[in-house]
């Protein structure tokens, strides 16, 4: 599942026009919305994936996992800024994105342990 939000968060970040136009108007701020959402969304199904191989040892055990996952899913969020800044083809450097994507990130880890454990009916 990482894998294919890491595609996605690259296309909608990276691609110069990733969607159709769409007369739909949104309030002000939406895409900060959004990317929390994105980014939010990665720290969930890294700890999902995280969980589901943990027996596996597909990753490694501790409590700074949560740590290191949620400044990975971070300083992804910063690079992505930089390539866009970067890139020259209309898509700028923002740091309210990047701002956005922290806030996410962060919201996620207070959030995804409880969910985890509906999930797994604990």
């Amino acid at each position: 599942m990482t894998a294919v939000t890491v595609c996605a968060i690259l296309w909608l970040t990276l691609a110069p026009k990733p969607l159709p136009d769409s007369d739909v108007r949104l309030f002000e701020g939406a895409d900060k919305l959004v990317h929390a959402c994105m980014f939010g969304g990665l720290y969930f199904v890294l700890s999902l994936d995280r969980r589901l191989f943990h027996g596996r040892g597909a990753m490694p055990r501790g409590k700074f996992v949560p740590a290191l996952l949620a400044l990975v899913c971070i300083v992804f969020g910063g690079a992505i800024e930089l390539i866009q800044g970067a890139m020259e083809m209309g898509r700028g450097c923002d740091v309210w994105d990047f701002v956005a994507d922290t806030a996410g990130v962060l919201l996620a880890v207070a959030v995804t342990p409880a969910v985890l454990r509906r999930i797994a009916g604990q």
